[in-house]
């Protein structure tokens, strides 16, 4: 399933991705809305949702296909670089997510991943970094790393963490910095998934 506003990346990547062995493109939508009303009845293994779209965004479109279709894994499309929006998607159920300029061969094996309920990292012209994605082991965190933990998690910036949690911007810093060590995570998008197989809540 392919969902994205942008008739030209619908119809480009449909026509990409069915010329590839193994893979059947069951439905593309425009819309957010109009996918989480057919996700049952289509029960495509993968869905490719762009992360912002009209009327009801990525974040919120995968939750609705999460809920109607739990075996649907998904994979966020974007030409963003926003580290906040791509931890939204991961925080609304995503299992990782992919530039829309990435190389076919790339962006099956993204969709092959997902398949198997591996989390997919793709970065523009470099490989993908797979992780399984049950539940990790707790690290040893603080009642603080926890809350910013979460925060991150949901795509906040650290002045607005810092409202939240009544720290200064840099005492965030700081604490977001030590947990990308404990948790072993390269960038902020890394933590968040982290933060989302850890199960938190």
């Amino acid at each position: 399933m392919i969902v994205d506003d942008d008739l030209f990346v619908r119809s480009t990547l449909a026509d990409l991705l069915s010329a590839s062995p193994g893979i059947v493109i069951v439905a593309t939508y425009d819309s957010g809305i109009e996918a989480a009303g057919h996700a049952a009845e289509d029960r495509a293994h993968v869905a490719l949702v762009d992360i912002s779209m009209p009327a009801l965004s990525g974040p919120e479109t995968t939750a609705r296909l999460r809920a109607t279709s739990p075996s649907t894994r998904v994979l966020a499309l974007t030409s963003l670089t926003d580290p906040a929006a791509a931890a939204s998607m991961i925080a609304a159920g995503a299992l990782g997510f992919l530039p829309k300029d990435l190389p076919p061969a790339a962006m099956v094996h993204a969709i092959e991943a997902a398949r198997r309920g591996v989390s997919v990292l793709a970065g523009a012209g470099a490989s993908l970094v797979g992780q399984q994605a049950p539940p990790a082991d707790r690290p040893d965190l603080t009642d603080t790393e926890v809350a910013i933990l979460r925060l991150v998690r949901d795509g906040r910036t650290n002045d607005q963490i810092a409202g939240a949690v009544y720290l200064s911007p840099s005492t965030v810093k700081y604490h977001v910095s030590a947990l990308m060590t404990k948790l072993g995570a390269t960038n902020r998008v890394t933590l968040a998934i982290k933060a989302h197989e850890l199960r938190l809540d």
